[in-house]
């Protein structure tokens, strides 16, 4: 028999479409797995700035001057980083107070807490929280530091 039936074309058609469906199914998936692992990449680059600044400051400062400046519980908003010496200013970020990357709105927040049970080895406890949000829900990238005098 010469030729192809109307249904092998539908067949091989279907098959076809099946195929090329899965292929841009898996392209689709690749690409935003490829952005949410720039996105976690840029959160976790924005977090360790910001623990570098803590380090600055405890260095700068003097560790008596860097115990003092922070209230235990308190968060601050970083969505600039404060010039050496610089007064952190209290409160949660905001709309407004974000870095953008890429169109996406990142929050950076610190919270320090303060540990002076043992009088003679205060601690101050830093956890940095980076969130965005690309459109799969809300993502986040969390650094925490404990800081203790050091001779």
């Amino acid at each position: 028999m010469r030729g192809s039936s109307l249904v092998e074309i539908v067949i091989v058609t279907g098959v076809m479409g099946l195929v090329l469906t899965a292929i841009v199914a898996g392209l689709t998936l690749s690409l935003k797995t490829n952005a949410e692992a720039e996105y976690r990449a840029q959160a976790v680059k924005r977090s360790q700035n910001a623990m570098e600044v803590f380090r600055r400051e405890r260095t700068v400062r003097g560790w008596d001057t860097f115990l003092a400046s922070f209230t235990d519980g308190a968060t601050y908003c970083l969505a600039e980083l404060p010039e050496p010496s610089a007064e952190f200013v209290s409160g949660e970020c905001e709309d407004g107070q974000s870095i953008v990357v890429s169109g996406i709105d990142f929050y950076r927040e610190a919270t320090i807490d303060i540990d002076t049970t043992t009088p003679s080895d205060p601690q101050v406890r830093v956890q940095i929280n980076t969130t965005w949000d690309s459109g799969g829900g809300e993502r986040n990238v969390e650094l925490v530091q404990v800081f203790r005098q050091f001779n």
